[in-house]
This record gives structure tokens, sequence and C-alpha cells, in this order.
């Protein structure tokens, strides 16, 4: 197969991946955010990545002595601030919903990820396949707003018809926060393609050691993501302490949560090393288009999964066409960039 097709197929599997993991999380209940999110961050941020890095990478220590050291620093602070990024979205969800935090959260994410690296090389943006990639993430932008603006309006009318039933509604402020949290986890979480993008050494010395092309980057996750844990280990625990949820883990019939979670980090996890894979093979733009293809897709499943997991039941009209027309422009987006990586 086509290495360039490959990596397309791949960059579509990440994102499906990556727009289903959190919805083992509307099953613990009994738990609260941050006893569910605790238990993801040690499964994802660090069990995982650590073992896939060692079983991809031989001689893991020694690529990280070999790789330059501001590399290894830069990649570790934007795995810190990613780590709050993922903080402010796992919040963000909870309060506005997941088709209204992915949206907002993932498409600035998609932006800032996808155009930052190509800023690096502005010579692109002339070039046919830096034009068609562009294109693609400006319509993929707006349809990222149809989809926020559709998500605003759904949780207008639920909120109306909850207003005339008498059941006391989100307050606005409540929703004001959400959004911020939103827009803050995705200018922080565009830092997790920052680290691809800008890791080169540690993937050189990768490559040195006997890991394959395409697995070159499981080092640079494994640093990464423990820059993350750290940030998610600590806003989790201060929680816990101050609502004093640590007993959640001592609460009966719970045994199903800690599956529940990382069940998340299993789904979670290897999407973002088979978007390393895809971004490999889809070549010299493959870490800003491949970004732009993952992160897109990774919108319309999670609007998808909305829909099938209640979010939108009720609504009715304006909502739902304008919805409807944001996926399509993503989709016609997620085309435009995979035809970007073919010019």
């Amino acid at each position: 197969m086509d290495r360039t097709l490959l990596g397309l197929l791949l960059g579509l599997l990440s994102g499906v991946m990556t727009g289903s993991f959190s919805l083992p999380m509307k099953k613990t209940t009994r738990w609260s955010w941050e006893a569910t999110w605790l238990v993801w961050s040690l499964a994802a941020l660090l069990v995982i990545p650590w073992t896939l890095a060692f079983l991809t990478t031989p001689h893991l220590f020694e690529v990280f002595s070999n790789a330059s050291a501001s590399d290894m620093s830069r990649v570790f602070l934007f795995g810190l601030c990613w780590g709050l990024g993922a903080v402010f979205f796992g919040q963000s969800i909870a309060m506005i919903g997941i088709s209204l935090a992915f949206a907002l959260c993932i498409g600035l994410a998609t932006a800032l990820g996808a155009l930052i690296p190509m800023l690096s090389n502005p010579e692109v943006f002339s070039e046919p396949r830096g034009i068609w990639a562009s294109v693609g993430i400006v319509i993929m932008m707006a349809g990222v707003a149809v989809c926020a603006i559709a998500g605003h309006q759904k949780d207008k009318q639920l909120q109306s018809a909850v207003s005339a039933t008498g059941t006391s509604q989100q307050s606005g402020t409540h929703m004001l926060l959400g959004l911020v949290l939103a827009i803050l986890g995705g200018i922080f979480s565009s830092m997790l393609n920052l680290a691809f993008n800008y890791s080169q050494s540690i993937k050189q010395a990768a490559l040195e050691a006997g890991a394959s092309s395409s697995s070159a980057a499981d080092a640079v996750w494994a640093i990464t993501l423990t820059g993350g844990l750290v940030t998610n280990i600590v806003y989790c625990s201060l929680l816990l302490f101050k609502n004093r949820t640590w007993s959640d883990y001592r609460k009966p019939k719970t045994g199903s949560h800690w599956l529940l979670a990382v069940l998340m980090a299993l789904i979670w996890m290897p999407s973002v090393a088979i978007y390393g894979r895809a971004a490999e093979l889809m070549g010299d733009l493959g870490g800003s288009a491949g970004w732009g293809l993952y992160m897109g897709l990774v919108i319309v499943i999670s609007n998808g999964w909305g829909f099938v997991t209640g979010e939108w039941r009720g609504v009715r009209g304006r909502p739902v066409a304008l919805i409807a027309g944001g996926i399509v422009m993503l989709l016609i987006a997620i085309i435009i960039i995979g035809y970007s990586t073919t010019v």
C-alpha cells in the first residue's frame, strides 16, 4: 500500500479513537470527575506510553542521553502545558457537554497545532500542498465555529425547555466558565503536536538506536506525556483533597469504574501513537496536515457520539441544521487536507 494512503488511513483511525475515548466517563457516575481523571492519567500518561516506548525503542535511556538537552526540556515543557490543557478540557466536558467542548477545544488545538509548524517553513504556503492544506484548515476552523454556535444554541434551547418545566437550569456563570476552560484547553492542547514537531534530535537518536521510522516518536510521547502527568496528578490531587473525594475509591460497587478509566486510557494513548505513525507516513506536511486531518475527524466523531448519547435529545430546528452543516464543512476540510498530502 502507498505510504501516503496508509498514513491517511491511520490518521482517520486515530481520529476515531480519540473522538471516542471519553465515552466510558459517562458510566463512572459514582466517582467524581477528579477520581476518574486521576486513574486515567496514571494509565494513559505513564504506564501505557512508557511500556510502548520500551517495547519499540531499543536502549531507550541511551536515546534520551544522546538527544539534545534543549529538545528534551522543550518536549517536557510542552507536555506540562498540554497536561494543563487536558485538565481544562476534561472540566469543560462536564460543564458544557462533549459536542461544544470538543468543538472549541479541538478547533483551537487544530489551528495552532497545524499552523505553527508550517510557519517554521513559510515557503510551504506558496506551494500547492501548502495552499491546499491552508484552505483545508481555514474551512475546518469555519466548520468548528459553526459547530460551536450550534452547540451554544442547543444548550439555550434545552435550558429554555428545562426552565419552562420549573426545573433549575445551568447558570450563565457555569456556562461561561466552561467556555473559557474549553478555549484555554484548546490553546494548551495544541502543544502535544508542537512536541511532536520540535523533537527532531530525540527521534533521530531513536532511529540511530534501532527504532523504526514509524515508532521513533514513541520515545517523544513518553517524555511529553510524563510532563502532562505531572500537571494532571497535581490538579486531580488538589481536587480530591478539596472536595474530600478520595473516599470515592472506597465506594461499593465501583470496581467497574477502575476498568472504565483504564479503558479510556487504552483508547486514547494508542490513538496518539497511531497519529505519530500517520504523520510520519504522510511526508513533510504530515506534522501539520496530518494533525488537521486527525483533529477534524475527532470533532466529527465526538459530535456523532453526542447525538448517540442523548446530548441532542429534544433539540429541534436551527441548532440541528447548524451542527449538520458544521460537520459537512469538517468533512470537506478533511478531504482537502488529505488531498494536500498527495500533491
